[in-house]
C-alpha cells in the first residue's frame, strides 16, 4: 500500500514566486476592493500585458486604472451571479487592430474594429500552497 503522506513533492513554483518572477500580477487591495471583491486578486502577465496596459497610439485616450478597474468590475459583476469556482466572463477592449487576434475575442461592434469583446476566465482557489485562503486568479481561457 501506498503512503501518501510520506510523499514529497518533486518540485513547487509558488504564488509569491510566480509574483517576484512577473508571471503574476497582485492586484492592489484597495482597487479590487472598491470594485467589491473581497479576496485577493491576480491577474496572469498575459492578461495585464494585452488587457489592462494601454496600447501605443491609444494614451491619450485611455489610461491602465481605467482599463484594470473594468476588468475588476466585470469579473464581480459576472461572480455575483455564479457558485462555481471558476467562471468565463466578457470584457469590451480597446485595441488597435494590428492583427494580433486571439482565440477569446471577437469584433464587438461591426463599426469598430478597435473595440473587441474578449473572454477572460477567473479561478478561485487557494491563494497559496501552503496558503489556502481564498483568492481570485484572473486569465485567457486557455491558461492554466
Amino acid at each position: 500500500m501506498n503512503d501518501f503522506k510520506s510523499l514529497k513533492p518533486i518540485s513547487v513554483y509558488s504564488t509569491k514566486q510566480a509574483v517576484d518572477d512577473g508571471f503574476l500580477i497582485l492586484v492592489d487591495q484597495k482597487v479590487s476592493q472598491e470594485a467589491g471583491i473581497r479576496h485577493p486578486v491576480y491577474l496572469t502577465r498575459a492578461v495585464w500585458d494585452k488587457y489592462v496596459e494601454v496600447p501605443k497610439g491609444m494614451e491619450g485616450h485611455q489610461d491602465q486604472d481605467g482599463r484594470l478597474w473594468d476588468a475588476l468590475f466585470m469579473f464581480a459583476f459576472f461572480a455575483r451571479r455564479e457558485s462555481s469556482s471558476q467562471l468565463l466572463f466578457k470584457l469590451l477592449v480597446q485595441l488597435p487592430d494590428a492583427g494580433d487576434w486571439e482565440q477569446n475575442e471577437k469584433v464587438a461592434e461591426r463599426s469598430n474594429r478597435l473595440l473587441r469583446e474578449v473572454i477572460l476566465k477567473a479561478v478561485v482557489t487557494a491563494r497559496d500552497f501552503d496558503d489556502p485562503s481564498p483568492a481570485i486568479f484572473i486569465m485567457k481561457p486557455f491558461e492554466d
